[in-house]
């Protein structure tokens, strides 16, 4: 049976690797040593009342796996 190991990454808007490229490199590093990104997640915020909302998203957590 094949067994898993898990790593979750948080990236902001005011991180290391807050540009395209950056977080081009952290992801291809991450799958040369046998990553596989399985998911995304945008971490939503927001605030207001009455029809007057603002939404963010500052952060999304990236949820990578590998094999054992």
């Amino acid at each position: 049976m094949k067994k898993w190991e898990y790593k979750v990454l948080a990236y902001n808007e005011r991180g290391l690797y807050n540009n395209d490229e950056g977080l081009q490199n952290l992801l291809s590093n991450l799958g040369n040593e046998g990553w596989e990104l399985v998911s995304s997640i945008p971490m939503v915020e927001g605030s207001g009342s009455d029809g007057d909302v603002s939404l963010d998203v500052p952060r999304i957590k990236f949820i990578l796996k590998r094999e054992k």
